[in-house]
């Protein structure tokens, strides 16, 4: 009988294939449940604001500078003033010097035996979300009766009974969390992390969140849990590989400054992206920078998987020409091209073989008020088009169309024709899916736009990383 002896596998196709293996599974268990797809926890705790009042100050578990105690916490990072957080867009510095640094949203996970659970926070204007065994107690999520200052406030969830349960608090923005409590005779301990797979999406204002009311419901916070992902987002607004202010460090410099690495957990996979706000900049700079980036990214870690997006095409536009979105978009394809590395994949999206994700022209249009009757109304913000056109087709909420006047920079619209319907309406300038996708500026997603964002960019990453790791 002949025998053949195949060659070794190497350490680093071992370890692609062990890689894969984790991503598969987290992808799977986020398959059958996660934030954006389970629903609403039930029956829901009742929520007490109690102010700076402990009900269960014996029992405290806390996260701060000196430890994270039982914590599992991603995306905000600790540093050593205790009595002040804060949102650094772009962790330019490089010194953790407030008590939560949230550089896009951040979440705080442990596991509570216990009836009450409360929560230590900062004083916020942003509402905090409590997510409990992976489903949000309420979308909305709570805002603090004390929303400055710097005196802690206490939250508690009452369940009505004693269970083991999975506690997350969600923060975003300027906001902190400094530790939680149970009652006497209850416990809480660490969840286990060993099959959480954490990762880095490291951009723009996609990746910050902006456009949905909550930061936690942005791009790529939604990828993140329909992937199964602990992600730390680190956006930052108007950047991009070769944006117009250059007082903002670009993505090539921080990468550089370390910003990758931001997390209290390596990442096993990073995400990097295009950006429209190159569209108007020169593309060669663009891709020479990001090819920079990306060299620099490959050196800090060797054998990590590096998946970087296209640039979603916006109806602010200009879509085609040079410069636009599609040539911002092509020169960091070519940048990915040039780079040529094994463990790095392109994901298109205005160039999507099989069509652009986003095509058309509109955004969605809020009034103040439901309409009723009415001949005009007024824009929750300020018409920010500026193209030579002033008249608009606006879909209203009971299907009716009429062609709106606008003004830029002004809040009054007018219409021929009596109209009653809701507050909530669509510019619709060409057909497509864009008036569903875009906000009023034509530029940042609606709730629905970030979340079928985030919902392609799941499912692109997902096949690129099987590509290149097995």
């Amino acid at each position: 009988m002949l025998s053949v002896t195949l060659p070794a596998a190497s350490r680093r196709a071992v370890g692609n294939l062990h890689r894969l293996a984790r991503l598969r599974r987290a992808a799977a268990k986020a398959a059958l449940s996660n934030p954006r797809t389970a629903g609403a926890y039930a029956p829901a705790p009742a929520i007490t604001d109690n102010g700076p009042a402990n009900p269960h100050a014996a029992n405290g578990y806390l996260c701060n500078s000196a430890a994270l105690g039982i914590w599992h916490v991603v995306g905000g990072v600790h540093g050593f003033n205790a009595g002040a957080s804060a949102l650094r867009a772009a962790w330019v510095d490089g010194g953790r010097t407030y008590a939560s640094e949230i550089n896009t949203y951040a979440r705080w996970e442990a596991v509570a035996d216990s009836r009450y659970f409360t929560a230590r926070l900062f004083p916020s204007v942003v509402p905090y979300r409590f997510i409990v065994d992976g489903r949000h107690v309420s979308p909305a999520g709570t805002t603090l009766g004390v929303t400055t200052g710097s005196t802690s406030q206490y939250v508690t969830l009452d369940f009505g009974a004693r269970a083991i349960r999975h506690v997350m608090i969600e923060a975003s923005q300027a906001s902190g969390f400094i530790g939680g409590y149970v009652e006497n005779g209850a416990f809480m301990w660490p969840v286990d992390t060993s099959e959480i797979v954490h990762a880095v999406f490291l951009g723009d204002s996609y990746v910050q969140g902006a456009g949905p009311a909550q930061r936690g419901d942005g791009v790529s916070a939604q990828m993140a849990d329909r992937m199964g992902l602990a992600l730390h987002a680190s956006g930052s607004g108007g950047t991009g590989w070769n944006h117009a202010n250059q007082s903002a460090h670009r993505f090539d410099q921080r990468i550089a400054a370390g910003d990758l690495a931001m997390s209290y957990y390596p990442p096993e996979v990073i995400f990097l992206t295009a950006s429209v706000n190159d569209r108007n900049r020169d593309a060669a700079v663009a891709q020479a920078n990001a090819l920079a980036g990306l060299i620099e990214a490959r050196r800090q870690f060797p054998e990590v998987p590096i998946v970087v997006f296209g640039c979603v095409p916006i109806p602010a536009g200009p879509l085609t020409g040079t410069p636009s979105i599609t040539s911002a978009e092509q020169a960091v394809q070519a940048a990915v091209t040039a780079f040529a590395d094994p463990l790095c994949r392109f994901v298109p999206i205005v160039s999507d073989p099989r069509g652009a994700w986003a095509s058309g022209a509109g955004a969605q249009l809020l009034f103040t008020a439901p309409l009723s009757g009415a001949a005009g109304g007024t824009l929750a913000s300020a018409w920010s088009r500026t193209t030579s056109s002033s008249l608009y087709t606006i879909v209203f909420s009971d299907g009716s169309t009429r062609l709106g006047s606008f003004t830029s920079g002004s809040t009054a619209v007018t219409w021929t024709g009596a109209v009653t319907a809701a507050a909530e309406a669509t510019v619709h300038q060409s057909e497509g899916n864009a008036r569903y996708l875009f906000a009023a500026d034509w530029t940042h997603p609606t709730e629905y736009g970030a979340a079928y964002i985030g919902e392609r960019y799941a499912r692109a990453a997902s096949a690129a990383l099987e590509d290149m790791l097995r």
